[in-house]
């Protein structure tokens, strides 16, 4: 440690340079405002769930009456597309209301998919070309609806999956 003589005057040089910092701390942002910035930049993984949204509303919009097997299939994929999407959109925001509009979104959105897992699973396989039949569906549109689902309770499955595999794990982490 290295002190500062001066005539009648003892300083403590590292104590004063350590004031000083604290000086020009406490009049800066504080360090929980500056990790919230995001960097400026397309996130790749954003754009595709919104490019996924996209496709699932177009489809649906396009092929609404081309399912005749069930015309909740063609539906489901418009209010699936429209809701993950502003259910994502907003909930970059910190509005309390709008958070809450999330929450309900999202809600809304886990019901949606129980009921859409319900309409496309259970006509599985339909026929896709329509003069064989009057029970048919776009083949397009189909698939798109039933490989969405899979996927989601696939991803829903592996999240569950890990989870239980960290609780199983917590202790083992823990120092003794």
């Amino acid at each position: 440690m290295s002190t500062k003589k001066e005539p009648g005057v003892d300083v403590d040089v590292e104590k004063h340079d350590n004031e000083l910092n604290a000086e020009t701390e406490e009049s800066s942002e504080p360090l929980e405002k500056v990790k919230e910035k995001v960097p400026p930049g397309i996130n790749a993984s954003l754009v595709l769930l919104y490019a996924i949204f996209f496709f699932m509303f177009t489809i649906g919009w396009v092929n609404l009456n081309s399912c005749s097997v069930s015309r909740l299939i063609p539906i489901y994929l418009i209010v699936a597309g429209f809701v993950g999407a502003l259910a994502k959109f907003i909930s970059k925001t910190i509005n309390k209301h709008l958070f809450n509009i999330t929450i309900a979104l999202v809600t809304f959105y886990i019901i949606w998919h129980c009921l859409g897992s319900y309409w496309v699973y259970k006509e599985y396989q339909p026929n896709y070309d329509e003069k064989l039949g009057e029970k048919y569906c776009d083949r397009t549109t189909y698939l798109l609806a039933f490989w969405m689902l899979t996927l989601q309770h696939t991803l829903v499955g592996f999240v569950v999956l890990l989870s239980g595999c960290y609780k199983l794990m917590s202790g083992d982490f823990k120092k003794k």
